[in-house]
């Protein structure tokens, strides 16, 4: 904390209809930061009130000493600010679908866009400006604050910022989480029993260790015990059903485990969402058709959720189910990082960071999803052997095209954008490639000049 204070400031950018008050949520639960003052700041005042409104009233109904205060502006968020949270789509979903609708003109299609794909590499267009100009304000602001943030594509902005900026940075994914509740739930142990370690990018990590109430448990014994657990689903707080199906089918035969479920891991492989993936009657093939990209469907979560908040803000005396940990487990990292790794509640995190010496022959400047340490209030990745050939052929291809999109971003260059485009898994037009490229890029070069 700043040593000038006797209380914490954690300022959320983007006030998200669930992230920023369950990670406050958990921050109450925890019961060791209630010397923590929010400062919560969005371009949309309709929906950082209601955000706002809502965290209050958590606050009463737990007796809380934490305090959230509405900012008019990035800069009252951000000065002196101890942690910057993000939580941020630039565009919308009107953006989006304006992407999904030209990938479909070139024969490719998504189910989520926010981590690979042509969407994927649209996104970054809009979404690197605005995060390098947030750590170009905390450089005036808050320069010694940690920018934490849950915003997509991550490994781009993440990266973007931990290596075109001086400010350090989290990237932060709830996907392995639902892995160690799996495993957890199938082996009848607490998920506080469970270590699991990650290699991968983000939304694509792979376990390599598992180990159970204190005993290793091979990887391959893992896949086998899990599968109908993990087969059985999941319900992700992005709004939709999960499943392992695919990515368990995977495991069994490659002898190692994806940490996210199909929703994620089917984008990152051309068989499932190209145009032979699909049956004779015209449907997949794989049983993948209700996992595309719906923007109809995202709009009606969207709204669900907006409504949902609004009635337990305004309407219900008492917020239900506001005494469970969220998941996302802020309050953990900011334990960590403050050097008190005795009081966090899971001390087994997966995060987005840059590779450094983790993985010895993945390059040490790409921003990779390992599982972490803490050490005196400094964070680094586990240690990790060379990844084997086949992981090594997986990943590398991922980071050398979230290399090439940052660079393009960054220098505002098309011609890398259309170099990261010809090693994507999901382009499948060699000759429309330089088209696609154009029309994404056009309707991107309104954000470059990114708004407060």
């Amino acid at each position: 904390m700043n040593s000038n204070r006797s209380r914490r400031k954690v300022a959320f950018i983007g006030a998200s209809l669930k992230f920023v008050h369950q990670a406050i949520q958990d921050f109450i639960i925890c019961g060791v930061l209630e010397d923590t003052d929010c400062y919560l700041y969005d371009i949309d005042h309709s929906v950082l009130k209601l955000e706002c409104d809502f965290i209050n009233k958590m606050l009463k109904q737990l007796n809380s000493a934490i305090t959230v205060q509405r900012c008019d502006s990035r800069k009252a968020a951000l000065i002196d600010a101890d942690y910057i949270v993000t939580s941020l789509l630039v565009g919308g979903m009107e953006i989006a679908e304006a992407e999904d609708n030209i990938c479909r003109k070139y024969g490719i299609r998504h189910n989520v866009g926010d981590t690979v794909g042509p969407m994927c590499a649209a996104r970054c267009l809009r979404m690197v400006p605005l995060m390098l100009d947030i750590a170009a304000d905390m450089k005036k602001y808050c320069p010694d604050a940690y920018l934490l943030s849950p915003t997509n594509p991550m490994a781009v902005t993440m990266g973007a910022v931990a290596r075109y900026s001086e400010i350090k940075c989290v990237g932060i994914c709830h996907g392995t989480h639902f892995l160690v509740q799996t495993i957890a739930k199938a082996y009848h142990v607490d998920h506080s029993q469970v270590y699991v370690n990650i290699v991968g990018v983000n939304h694509l990590g792979f376990a390599n260790k598992v180990v159970i109430a204190g005993e290793e448990i091979p990887v391959s014994e893992v896949i086998k015990t899990i599968k109908d657990v993990a087969n059985a689903g999941f319900d992700d707080p992005a709004g939709h059903q999960d499943r392992y199906m695919l990515a368990m089918d995977f495991a069994e035969r490659t002898g190692i485990m994806p940490n996210n479920g199909d929703h994620h891991f089917i984008e990152f492989f051309p068989w499932f969402l190209s145009s032979w993936g699909k049956g004779d009657n015209g449907e997949n093939r794989y049983g993948v058709d209700d996992l595309m990209h719906d923007p109809a469907k995202r709009r009606k979560i969207k709204a669900d959720a907006e409504a949902k908040l609004r009635k337990l803000t305004y309407e219900e005396e008492i917020i239900p189910g506001i005494d469970k940990f969220s998941g996302e487990h802020i309050n953990d990292i900011i334990l960590g990082l403050e050097g008190r790794e005795a009081e966090m509640t899971i001390k087994n995190l997966h995060l987005n960071i840059l590779n450094g010496e983790s993985v010895p022959n993945l390059p040490q400047n790409a921003l990779l999803e390992l599982t972490v340490r803490f050490e005196h209030g400094k964070i680094s990745g586990v240690k990790n052997p060379p990844v084997d050939s086949f992981l090594f052929g997986l990943l590398a291809p991922l980071i050398a095209e979230n290399d090439l999109i940052t660079e393009a971003t960054v220098k505002r260059d098309k011609s890398l954008f259309v170099k990261a485009l010809h090693l994507d898994p999901l382009v499948n037009d060699f000759a429309g490639i330089p088209k696609l490229a154009d029309e994404l890029w056009a309707i991107n070069e309104q954000f470059i000049i990114p708004q407060k």
